[in-house]
């Protein structure tokens, strides 16, 4: 079956090609996309959807080195075209503020590949590293990565709205590799410099349930203009507020949505001649590293809730209390690497495809979260879409058209272009 959904989709993807450049053409400019993101997906084999699309993407280390090789031309190129879009000149010297991970080695590994990626697409860079608000004293931080990369940050200050390192690095530009989960530093505020992509949609403010509303319909949309069910790529996502699992407050709104989705799944399962039972999965709205994240196939899982599980649903990363969850639809994914369960991330710098790779878990089901304890990684290499919707043949589908990569790589684009939407909406960007 997921062969023959992908063959479908990447059909109608190269038959409606120069529709589909149009498309997305137009939605860019109305809505500018994000510095980048990345996307985990899911194939069920029936179904091929996003499942969570993060602002603040901290993998380029899991990158394959072919993807690695292109990148810088398509960040040089998309940071022109994000400067015009803004009317803001093209930088020279561009600043990266990270999360403040010292003790992450595989963190600090994606930070020098994010750096290596920009300074060879042509732009000084230099790490700010910011404590208490930016007030902290001048100080170096060397760090090494996993791999023995070394990592040299720098504290920060602000002088004048100017955002600059205590060593005298003054950028153009200032990238975040931080999601804010508890809040943003108030130093941020008033910057001149352009902030990419915006802290106002870090996790203390962002949530899944807008990004997921953006998408599904976005896709929609898009699949009138391929011509395609929508079903195959559009989600089924419910917010519910006001939650507080230690309490029992909330709960009972919580069952009863989760009630009405599982039903109506269950129903379409039936009308499409899928065997499997539905599930859902219950997540933190404004979240992430796996965390705060269950899966459930029946209602009784919520009614007989124990304290260990109100306990994990209560706080999310860096003890950040959850008060709304997400109820989504479960795609369950039929990718497997040496055996074990398997899903595609996708990476994407502005409106382009620069590649991915497989997050796999040797301890995960293929219906469970694989962002978890179990988790290893392994290379993905993806051409980037335009070159997939570039074939010469045009009245037939060609043997070589990179089905995966046309196929997944609009499901990310979507996403991507979901999460413009969610910029937009946020900050009130101007076209």
């Amino acid at each position: 079956m997921s062969t023959i959904v992908k063959s479908k989709i990447a059909t109608a993807v190269f038959e409606h090609r120069q529709q589909i450049k149009k498309w997305f053409d137009e939605k860019f400019a109305e809505y500018p996309a994000s510095f980048y993101c990345s996307v985990d997906i899911r194939d069920s084999g029936e179904k091929i959807a996003p499942v969570d699309c993060n602002l603040f993407p901290a993998g380029f280390n899991n990158i394959c080195e072919y993807d690695l090789e292109a990148s810088p031309a398509i960040f040089r190129k998309q940071i022109e075209k994000m400067a015009k879009l803004h009317s803001i000149k093209v930088p020279e010297k561009i600043l990266i503020v990270p999360e403040n991970h010292t003790e992450n080695k595989f963190y600090l590994e994606n930070l020098y590949y994010l750096k290596s990626i920009i300074e060879e697409a042509g732009f000084d860079t230099a790490f700010g590293r910011y404590e208490t608000n930016c007030e902290s004293n001048p100080q170096t931080l060397e760090l090494t990565s996993h791999s023995e990369k070394k990592i040299v940050e720098h504290t920060l200050k602000k002088v004048d709205g100017v955002l600059q390192t205590y060593t005298g690095f003054i950028p153009d530009w200032v990238l975040l590799n931080n999601d804010f989960s508890q809040g943003y530093p108030e130093c941020l505020d008033g910057v001149v410099q352009p902030i990419f992509p915006t802290y106002k949609l870090g996790w203390h403010s962002r949530k899944k349930s807008t990004h997921f509303e953006f998408y599904n319909q976005l896709a929609l949309e898009f699949s009138k203009v391929i011509e395609l069910d929508p079903w195959h790529i559009t989600i089924e996502s419910k917010a519910v507020p006001g939650i507080n699992f230690n309490e029992d407050v909330g709960l009972d709104r919580l069952i009863t949505t989760a009630e009405t989705i599982l039903t109506r799944l269950q129903k379409e399962h039936e009308q499409r001649g899928i065997a499997r039972k539905p599930a859902l999965f219950i997540k933190n709205d404004a979240g992430t590293y796996g965390i705060g994240i269950m899966v459930i196939e029946s209602i009784d899982e919520l009614r007989k809730m124990n304290r260990r599980t109100k306990n994990k649903m209560s706080t999310g990363k860096n003890k950040s209390v959850i008060d709304q969850v997400l109820v989504q639809e479960g795609v369950p994914t039929l990718m497997t690497t040496e055996g074990h369960t398997a899903e595609p991330v996708i990476y994407m710098m502005a409106e382009e495809l620069i590649g991915g790779f497989i997050r796999a878990n040797s301890e995960r089901s293929d219906m469970d979260n694989l962002n978890s304890q179990g988790m290893f990684f392994k290379k993905l290499c993806f051409k980037d879409l335009s070159d997939s919707l570039k074939a010469k043949k045009t009245t037939e589908f060609p043997e070589d058209f990179p089905t995966l990569e046309a196929v997944y790589g609009v499901v990310g684009k979507l996403s991507a272009l979901a999460a413009a939407m969610e910029i937009k909406q946020a900050i009130g960007a101007k076209k």
